[in-house]
């Protein structure tokens, strides 16, 4: 190749172009080499900036995406089986992460497995419904500054909920490499409680001390089954938030040998596992609870389980690796988060217990921008059901919300089915000998017919001798005589326990056996005991067996609790013999 000199001094002739500053110099054939070196520059240059067009326009989708997040936690069922509700609890965050707090009901739209819900109630910033939260704390050695955080930024965190109108309580549980809480010897004050005053529940953080541990993973899930045990109002939104350095222990990865007394203590049989619980398993305990878990734990590299929790249970999970330079200002996020989230309760297009994942997804549209997220929930029962679902009726009710109606909903196949069994049924009886021929009637009619008739003055005077003998009897008695006992119940085996009714009622069993360690007790087909009686609520109460005796937990019924004549609020320790009572249910526990 030539050098570049040689062609710039043959002659070159220019184009000027009209109204421009532009000289474009026009080569001769022979230059045309020269002329692609001169524009390769200028090529490169255009590549580039359309490289660099291309991403700002991703960056501005991307931002503009970004504009608006909503978050939704678990469904919530109390009241799907009267009136096909399904209560959802979301939040919506701008931009900047600050919550978008001028929503209404317009603004939303709820679609269940692709059909729209018709949204009975909705409540905004500021009117949201009651909320039990749940703090649970790894009170080992490296949690300390985590605690005193807590400690320190708690009365933020509630101020928060109640500038916003949410009806708190908050719960505590602890745990090592055992869950500390759980067991009497802890004399934890906040054990299977939860308290309206922040002032207490900071007396209560304030007591923690940490310390302890053994190896390196910690008993965090048996700890999370533990808090779905204590008493969450059925009303409320249940929030459990959990915060831990440490991964799990998990079923199947042996003992802790290198635990200390405490943990001995409590995990008697040196060879077995910490824990017989998997994250899995606690996602779904979470799940049939309705509970939303927010975690601050280790990532999902060191520790899947805190995630596939978090992802299950719609919640959100926080590095606490990353997290830790900012953790005070975290808690009161995430109080901010709880505070400022919307309610809504929305009829479900199918209300009928049949057993089947829906899959829920809430669209917002505000202000120009839209945002959407899914959640999903299962319902309990079997195919077929049919139940009374609310009908609009045309009149409004208190708050400009349309009164339901009852009306009449089921599947036109099973409707038929019924009959279809029954006429079946009645024709498989019908070659069936029942009862007796017409031959063996007439032989009884003629044997009564010859049997003698009966000697009325004897009767009578059976009759008079037996009330003489109540006389004498009644009055041996009010003379001081001893009464005669009533005969005294079986003595039960080592280690059985069981509920003995104390009057006989038609379709309740004189006596049920308390197999478990924890038994639920209610009129719902999904608890341990079922009574079938008005006076017990769906989920009554707990029974849950402890160092050598039992103890009663009500669960908000509405009838109540009793142990020997008194109700139980919260939960109280019951004595070998006791009268239990279930609403209107009598029993007796023997152990």
């Amino acid at each position: 190749m030539r050098p570049l000199d040689e062609h710039a001094a043959r002659p070159t002739s220019f184009v000027h172009v009209a109204d421009s500053p532009l000289t474009i110099p026009r080569f001769a054939p022979e230059n045309r080499r020269s002329m692609r070196i001169y524009f390769r520059p200028c090529r490169e240059l255009l590549l580039r900036s359309f490289f660099v067009a291309i991403m700002l326009l991703a960056a501005a989708a991307s931002s503009a995406l970004a504009e608006m997040q909503v978050t939704v936690g678990n469904p919530g069922l109390a009241h799907f089986d009267t009136d096909g509700g399904v209560e959802l609890d979301f939040g919506l965050t701008d931009s900047n992460g600050q919550p978008v707090g001028n929503l209404t009901k317009d603004n939303v739209q709820v679609l269940e497995d692709g059909k729209p819900g018709k949204i009975l109630y909705f409540h905004g910033v500021g009117q949201g419904r009651p909320v039990d939260i749940v703090f649970v704390l790894d009170i080992t050695e490296s949690m300390q500054p985590y605690i005193d955080a807590v400690k320190q930024n708690i009365i933020t965190f509630a101020r928060d909920l109640q500038s916003n109108n949410r009806d708190y309580r908050l719960g505590l549980v602890t745990f090592e490499d055992y869950v500390v809480s759980q067991y009497q010897d802890c004399n934890c004050e906040y054990r299977n409680t939860m308290t309206s005053d922040v002032s207490k529940f900071i007396s209560w953080v304030g007591g923690l001390h940490a310390g302890g541990g053994g190896d390196i993973p910690e008993d965090p899930l048996d700890a999370l089954a533990y808090a779905a045990s204590l008493p969450f109002r059925p009303e409320a939104q249940g929030i459990v938030i959990l915060i831990t350095d440490a991964p799990p222990h998990v079923a199947g990865d042996g003992p802790d040998r290198q635990g200390d007394q405490a943990y001995r203590d409590h995990h008697p049989n040196a060879n077995a596992d910490v824990t017989s619980q998997t994250g899995p398993k606690v996602a779904a305990l979470f799940q049939k609870d309705g509970l939303t878990l927010y975690a601050v734990a280790p990532p999902p590299f060191i520790a899947p389980e805190y995630q596939g929790i978090v992802q299950s249970t719609h919640g959100r999970l926080f590095n606490i690796v990353s997290e830790q330079n900012r953790f005070p200002e975290l808690v009161r996020d995430i109080g901010h988060s709880i505070a400022t989230e919307y309610s809504l309760t929305y009829r479900t297009p199918r209300p009928i217990e049949d057993g089947t994942n829906r899959t829920v997804e809430l669209k917002i549209n505000f202000d120009g921008q839209s945002a959407s997220a899914e959640t999903s929930y299962q319902v309990k029962g079997i195919g077929g059901a049919a139940i009374n679902v609310p009908e609009d009726s045309g009149t409004e009710a208190a708050g400009g919300e349309e009164a339901p109606r009852l009306s009449q909903f089921s599947f036109s196949w099973w409707n038929g089915l019924v009959p279809l069994l029954a006429l079946l049924g009645l024709g498989g009886l019908s070659r069936v000998r029942l009862g007796v021929s017409a031959d063996e009637l007439r032989s009884i009619v003629e044997a009564q017919s010859k049997a003698p008739v009966p000697n009325i003055s004897d009767a009578a005077r059976q009759v008079a001798q037996r009330a003489r003998s109540a006389v004498s009897s009644a009055a041996s008695s009010s003379s001081g005589a001893p009464r005669t006992a009533a005969p005294a119940l079986s003595p039960l085996p080592p280690g059985e326990a069981r509920l003995t009714a104390l009057e006989r009622i038609e379709a309740i069993p004189g006596e049920y056996s308390l197999l478990k360690p924890e038994i639920t007790v209610g009129r719902g087909e999904d608890n341990d005991i079922v009574i079938p009686h008005a006076s017990v609520s769906r989920n009554h109460a707990r029974l849950t067996r402890r160092d050598g005796a039992f103890e009663l937990t009500d669960l908000n019924s509405t009838n109540g609790s009793y142990v020997n004549n008194l109700l139980v609020q919260g939960t109280i320790r019951v004595a070998n013999g006791s009268e239990v009572r279930f609403g209107d249910i009598r029993f007796t526990l023997r152990f």
